[in-house]
């Protein structure tokens, strides 16, 4: 999946942009288009997931800082208790 950070607290990280290599509950880990692995933490982020050409939407940081298999999780619990409908 490709990202790119939109809004970040640490304005160094604004604009990078790449595939996402690897992910932890805090952090994400995006190879960018120059090949280079940057560090970017997901909490004081806003960030952009493209899928394709026509396909892309808009995250806070806030609600993806969970570990990936939390987040399945927490997705299936609210939508079990109506909160995504």
């Amino acid at each position: 999946m490709y990202v790119e950070v939109v809004q970040h607290s640490d304005p160094g990280l604004v604009g990078v942009k790449g595939k996402v290599v690897w992910e932890t509950q805090n952090m994400l880990v995006i190879r960018s288009v120059k090949g280079k692995q940057v560090r970017v933490p997901k909490r004081h982020g806003v960030f952009r997931f493209m899928r394709g050409k026509d396909l892309s939407w808009i995250v806070n940081g806030e609600l993806i800082n969970l570990r990936p298999e939390e987040r399945v999780k927490e997705v299936s619990r609210r939508v079990k208790g109506g909160a995504l409908r």
